[in-house]
């Protein structure tokens, strides 16, 4: 099994290589070039980073979101799992796989000067609606 690295490992809820096996039916190792549990773990990291990290600690103290998350993690933990898991899909249908370090010159061939529209290329749009759905609503708690 491959999780993500010690960068992300405290995030209150995560997906693994075989939770994206499982409930999307997608090998990592068949669909990451190279076959190696360290871009695996670069995978995933990049799905923990785009899903926490752009969306959810973007509009809110990180600490006042993981507490919230934790407090109700049963009530989270299925659609934070979904937002995760939706991604994931989305990066390799996509084919954009990249890690996103903030100088991402072009996505799709295009070249973006801001982060936003950047952001609005490489997340899934349905994890918006998604994480807006969660009681409470983790995406917008604790601004």
């Amino acid at each position: 099994m491959v999780n993500v690295s010690i960068l992300y490992e405290d995030l209150p809820v995560k997906v693994t290589d075989e939770d994206i096996e499982s409930f999307l039916a997608l090998n990592l190792s068949h669909e990451i070039k190279g076959d190696s549990n360290t871009k695996i773990r670069a995978f995933l990291d990049t799905v923990h980073k785009h899903v926490y990290y752009f969306l959810i600690y973007n509009t809110g103290d990180p600490e006042i979101k993981n507490a919230i998350i934790t407090k109700y993690v049963n009530r989270l933990q299925k659609p934070l799992k979904i937002a995760l898991l939706t991604q994931a899909q989305y990066l390799l249908s996509n084919g954009n796989i990249e890690l996103f370090n903030g100088a991402v010159k072009s996505v799709n061939g295009v070249d973006f000067k801001e982060t936003a529209e950047v952001i609005s290329k490489i997340i899934a749009p349905s994890i918006i609606n998604i994480l807006i759905a969660t009681k409470p609503n983790i995406l917008y708690a604790g601004e």
